[in-house]
């Protein structure tokens, strides 16, 4: 019996060619290790240290306003590369995300959300307010609210995009010219971040760093007259040990002080290419 021919049997229309060792099989590309395409962080803090200012110095920045005042920064005011919006709804959050990836992907070079905790008093401050006023147990409240705003840090998080979010400080210590004295029986952590514990669970880990803003009195010895000049010190915290969550999982030094082109300088230090 003749053996068969494979060349010569009628194929239908569409049949594809029988598999090579090449043909069919996908190449696996990819980075190297290290490399650093955009920068995902958290700044944390009390109120009136920075935490804005910080976070809108890098240049062309969407600034994603909950905070009613947020964008009334001194530092910010006269700035003609900064573009507010300040969604009201969830519907209005998912179509601005929507956008980021569409329409307005890669317009921006930073996206800042400030701030989570207003972010979440947004979507579901009244129900938690009503829930509490009504006596009743109000931890489903405070669920809803954090899975949602969940689901939004993952949904930006995704983005392919430079990112930064705020979120305050429940509450600190008095301010002297040591700095913001923080207290210990806070919890776990001597700081406590205004959001949900189920929020801080996935923002941690999302993230690429985790900053302590903070502001303190230090003194400048002037060259010329040899006079010490006192002033008020603005800095973000990369790494301070246990004494707070900050941290970073890309080369940071501990601390820096804050200035309006802090973001563009680490872009620059950073990213692959900058």
């Amino acid at each position: 019996m003749a053996r068969i021919d494979s060349t010569k049997v009628n194929k239908r229309a569409g049949t594809p060619p029988p598999k090579t060792a090449t043909t069919g099989s996908p190449t696996i590309t990819g980075d190297k290790p290290g490399l650093v395409k955009n920068i995902t962080g958290v700044l944390f803090g009390p109120p009136k240290t920075g935490k804005t200012t910080l976070a809108c110095s890098g240049k062309n920045v969407l600034l994603v306003s909950f905070d009613p005042q947020g964008d009334s920064t001194e530092t910010l005011l006269g700035r003609d590369d900064i573009t507010v919006v300040r969604p009201r709804s969830q519907r209005e959050i998912d179509d601005l995300i929507k956008a980021l990836r569409t329409t307005d992907k890669g317009r921006f070079e930073w996206v800042v959300v400030d701030s989570l905790t207003f972010l979440m008093f947004m979507l579901g401050g009244k129900e938690i307010t009503d829930t509490f006023k009504a006596e009743k147990d109000i931890r489903r409240a405070y669920g809803k609210a954090g899975a949602a705003v969940q689901q939004i840090i993952h949904d930006l998080v995704l983005l392919d995009q430079n990112l930064i979010f705020t979120a305050h400080l429940e509450k600190v210590g008095t301010e002297d010219d040591n700095g913001v004295a923080l207290e210990a029986k806070l919890g776990e952590n001597e700081v406590k971040i205004a959001v949900s514990p189920m929020v801080w669970r996935i923002l941690g880990p999302a993230v690429s760093f985790q900053g302590r803003t903070f502001r303190e009195t230090v003194y400048d010895k002037d060259p010329q007259t040899k006079k010490r000049n006192k002033r008020t010190r603005f800095a973000v915290s990369l790494n301070d040990g246990d004494r707070s969550p900050a941290g970073a999982r890309i080369p940071m030094k501990g601390e820096y002080e804050i200035t309006m082109t802090m973001l563009d300088e680490l872009a620059t230090e950073l990213i692959q290419g900058g």
